[in-house]
């Protein structure tokens, strides 16, 4: 995207802007193969071009600033995997949300933790501020150089809950999880949590076509999906889905050793895929 909000074929990032998550036994359950529209296949993938890379995160930063207020009233307070996650922090742990959104795991913390939370939406952050004044936000966009030195090191415990789904690109989501990593204190731990919206048909259903925003399906990854959100308005976001398969994969790739994996919230509690990982001895 360029300096003036377009992108490489002269359209407004806010033109996508229409207007204005079964059971506990689901660790064997693996990939869903909906590939909608051709989209090229793992075996076959070539990397995103990176224009594309940036347009897609214009699009989500976009859509989060204009639905911020909306989007917040539609979560809870809490989540029980998200409890789970959080359950074993001990009192002083240093924690870093990355893509905190409306700044929920702030209030959900043990007493005497240090907290910090990073968003690229200035509209999420506005959201978050309300629900804890007192904590720390940080704007930085995760796909950018600089946000390290934004939030410092070491941090015992690196969350990256509902945004690794939104990075485009594996090569993307693995360099963020790298950045991460090298944050982490020693024996610190690295949690991702990632929503599983191709579980439910009520979810399918937002599937929309690419040409919705100019592109055509060889131009995205397998699993790449536009889906579109119909509350106080209607508007349009990219969001990759990230099975069992590629958390490992990822984890793997960054030199991290899986810890935890499981699935919870939701009416059937398979809502999302939850991981856990440590840095390799």
């Amino acid at each position: 995207m360029f300096a003036d909000g377009t992108f490489a074929d002269g359209t407004s990032a806010v033109r996508f802007l229409w207007s204005g998550f079964y059971g506990p036994n689901l660790c064997a359950f693996r990939a869903l193969r909906y590939n909608e529209g051709n989209i090229p296949t793992q075996a076959n993938r070539k990397a995103m071009d990176e224009h594309i890379i940036q347009q897609l995160n214009a699009l989500n930063r976009a859509f989060y600033d204009a639905f911020a207020a909306s989007f917040a009233a539609s979560r809870g307070a809490s989540e029980p995997g998200l409890e789970r996650l959080l359950a074993g922090l001990p009192t002083g742990t240093r924690v870093l949300d990355l893509g905190c959104g409306q700044g929920r795991v702030v209030n959900l913390l043990p007493p005497g933790c240090t907290y910090t939370g990073v968003d690229f939406s200035a509209g999420m952050l506005a959201e978050a501020r309300k629900r804890a004044p007192q904590a720390r936000w940080v704007q930085a966009d995760l796909l950018a150089p600089g946000w390290e030195e934004q939030v410092g090191s070491p941090w015992d415990f690196i969350l990256l809950r509902a945004v690794l789904h939104h990075i485009p690109a594996y090569t993307a989501r693995l360099r963020l999880i790298q950045r991460a990593a090298r944050l982490l204190a020693a024996g610190g731990s690295l949690a991702l949590a990632n929503w599983q919206f191709l579980r439910l048909p009520r979810l399918r259903q937002r599937i929309r076509p690419w040409t919705e925003i100019g592109l055509e399906p060889a131009q995205l990854e397998e699993h790449d999906y536009l889906l579109d959100w119909r509350r106080e308005g209607e508007g349009l976001r990219y969001v990759h889905w990230i099975d069992e398969d590629e958390t490992r994969r990822l984890l793997n790739d960054a030199g991290l050793v899986l810890c935890e994996l499981f699935y919870a919230d939701g009416h059937d509690q398979a809502l999302t895929l939850y991981a856990r990982a440590q840095a390799a001895l």
